[in-house]
């Protein structure tokens, strides 16, 4: 529908809204299945895990973690009741011996699934003591020694690191507010206080704090590029409005909150790196151009969508712009390793982004300036070096979706729970959310290797990364599907 009164910027203003608020959620033209960008939304070769997953492939569809290969087995028998009716349905007259005989070993089997609730439970822990017998002792004194106990959260807290974690993985994985877990533990017979609950997370976070440089570290060092988000996060106690960023690739998401959106923060995130970034065209990214360190990449995604939630103004215009930038996804998508995705860039889409780059100078001038066409083709060739980043660079792929899917989790916590009452409540939600998000990209359960941290630092130890910990703890072996190289092989 053509709105007549409206100038063409608000109608532009107007469509995009509709788009964004009321459209299905997935960017796909009109007799065309895919999404935008990468098919079924993933990173092909750059978004590949840095570890192979461990989980069979039953357990990956199903969700559903078995237990040893046949699960639990239950037994089911006749009582002397129901074989005494059995015999009489038949008429049978019997005598001394036996009417049934039980078959050993063949069963008629069947599978169902059910569920356990959690049960809470309060553990008494008893450790021995010890007294040093007379004969040995030449201190005068009674030396009496205790057993070792449990190991702790903090010295002296009463709930177990399983408690502590089962409430940090509800709500930092699950997106479970604190004041939902304590009702359904007050519905178990559990009555405990959301700021006990959240002194825990506080807790376990502090343990996590330990391990996060060396998380940062591992991103930094990657051959794929770094790519860069953030997304509001509100503070409850001063009323205002901060932001969680991330930094992410294939080994790991990196989150940071700061109260501000400026450009210094991608900068501090960043310092001491040498490499490539994907970003979107927010103008905080401007200062990692001036860093001779840096190398910057824009989205092909946010392009393609710049085109497309103008398409029903410009149907015919749009819609070969995003074929355009589709087939540029196709070409990736063809890749099985980085020597064939360095061709395909040099012979299909280094010359296809020249054609894309020619019909944009040739469609600017059907328009007028104030058309959303106009705008979309302007947002294109204004980041055109950034864009085309990727035909030199064979450490960026075409788009920020990376980023975006990890910046994915604090924003659906946010829709849960709204944000963090306190600035060190962000803080605590950014180390949880690093340390969750990194153990997904390593195939490791975040609550298995949280609880470990915890163990670790009880202990006096250092734990291991994430992605160390696969290798050495669980055994898992690096992702050879194909050849990574070098970090300072990236040129095309």
């Amino acid at each position: 529908m053509k709105e007549g009164w409206l100038d063409s910027k608000l109608r532009d203003q107007l469509h995009r809204l509709q788009k964004k608020f009321f459209g299905f959620g997935r960017e796909k033209l009109k007799k065309k299945t895919r999404q935008v960008g990468h098919k079924q939304q993933k990173l092909n070769i750059h978004g590949k895990r840095s570890l192979a997953d461990e989980r069979t492939q039953e357990e990956q569809k199903n969700g559903v973690k078995t237990q040893g290969k046949s699960g639990l087995v239950k037994e089911h028998d006749f009582t002397e009741e129901e074989l005494g009716e059995e015999t009489q349905i038949r008429g049978l007259i019997v005598g001394e011996a036996p009417a049934w005989s039980k078959m050993k070993g063949l069963y008629q089997e069947s599978t169902e699934i059910t569920v356990t609730e959690r049960v809470y439970q309060k553990v008494i822990h008893r450790q021995a003591k010890y007294r040093l017998n007379d004969e040995y002792n030449n201190t005068g004194k009674e030396v009496i020694i205790t057993a070792p106990g449990p190991a702790k959260v903090k010295p002296g807290c009463k709930y177990s690191i399983d408690f502590a974690v089962a409430a940090v993985t509800d709500k930092f994985q699950y997106h479970t507010p604190l004041e939902r877990q304590r009702r359904k533990m007050e519905e178990a017979g559990l009555e405990v206080g959301v700021k006990t609950l959240y002194r825990l997370t506080e807790a376990v976070a502090e343990h996590c704090n330990t391990i996060i440089p060396a998380i940062k570290k591992e991103i930094m060092d990657e051959f794929c590029a770094i790519h860069l988000d953030e997304s509001p996060w509100r503070l409850f106690d001063n009323e205002k409005t901060g932001y969680m960023w991330v930094m992410s690739n294939r080994i790991g998401s990196y989150f940071q909150f700061e109260p501000t959106r400026s450009g210094a923060v991608p900068d501090e995130m960043l310092k001491g790196y040498q490499g490539a970034v994907v970003v979107d065209a927010y103008s905080g990214y401007n200062p990692l151009r001036k860093n001779p360190d840096i190398r910057v990449g824009h989205c092909w995604s946010h392009v393609r969508r710049e085109f497309f939630e103008r398409i029903d103004d410009f149907e015919e215009d749009c819609t070969g712009a995003v074929n355009l930038i589709d087939e540029l996804f196709d070409i990736e998508a063809k890749a099985k390793d980085f020597d064939e995705l360095k061709k395909l860039r040099l012979t299909e889409s280094r010359p296809l982004t020249m054609v894309f780059r020619d019909w944009c100078f040739e469609a600017r001038f059907k328009y007028l300036p104030e058309d959303g066409i106009t705008k979309a083709i302007n947002y294109t060739l204004n980041h055109w070096k950034e864009l085309t980043l990727f035909t030199r660079d064979l450490s960026v792929p075409l788009s920020n979706n990376e980023a975006e899917r990890s910046i994915r989790q604090p924003v659906m916590g946010r829709k849960n729970f709204n944000g963090s009452k306190t600035i060190n409540g962000a803080d605590t939600a950014a180390s949880l959310y690093t340390i969750i998000e990194t153990c997904k990209k390593s195939s490791i359960h975040p609550a298995e290797y949280i609880k470990y941290v915890v163990e670790e630092r009880w202990y006096k130890r250092f734990p291991l990364t994430p992605r160390q910990y696969g290798i050495q703890i669980k055994g898992l072996k690096p992702n050879d599907e194909i050849k990574w190289p070098d970090k300072s092989d990236w040129e095309i």
